[in-house]
C-alpha cells in the first residue's frame, strides 16, 4: 500500500460514505437538535427555582404553610447534623460552626416543617 493519489497521506472518502454520513446527519440532526432544547429548558427551570429559594431566603421571615403564622429565620439553633450539635446564634439556613445546611425548620407555634429549600 503506497499514498494516496493526492500525495498528502490522506485517502479521499468514497462517495458512498459521504452520502452515508450526510444522511446520518440529516436524520439524527432534529434528536440532537431536541436534546439540547430538553436541557436548555431543564437548565431554565432549575435557575428559576433557585432563584426563587434564595430570594426567599434573603427574607428575615417566613410564614408558616400550615398555621400562616410568621416564624424568624434568625435566632437560636441546634445542629442536627451528624458530629456537630453546635447551639448557636444566626440564621437558621447554615450552621456557623460545621457549615451543614438546613433544608427546614420547626415552625414555633405549630411545629410544622418549614422548607428552607426545594427538594431536589
Amino acid at each position: 500500500m503506497g499514498l494516496p493519489a493526492d500525495g498528502d497521506g490522506v485517502a479521499a472518502m468514497a462517495p458512498d460514505k459521504k452520502k452515508l454520513a450526510a444522511a446520518t446527519f440529516v436524520l439524527l440532526a432534529p434528536f440532537y437538535a431536541a436534546y439540547g432544547a430538553w436541557w436548555l429548558v431543564v437548565g431554565l427551570v432549575r435557575i428559576v427555582r433557585w432563584g426563587y429559594w434564595t430570594v426567599r431566603l434573603l427574607r428575615p421571615r417566613l410564614r408558616c404553610p400550615a398555621c400562616n403564622e410568621i416564624n424568624t429565620l434568625h435566632g437560636r439553633w441546634e445542629c442536627r447534623a451528624p458530629g456537630c450539635g453546635a447551639i448557636y446564634m444566626g440564621d437558621a439556613d447554615r450552621c456557623e460552626r460545621c457549615g451543614a445546611g438546613a433544608s427546614f425548620f420547626p415552625c414555633a407555634h405549630c411545629g410544622a416543617s418549614i422548607l428552607l429549600r426545594s427538594g431536589r
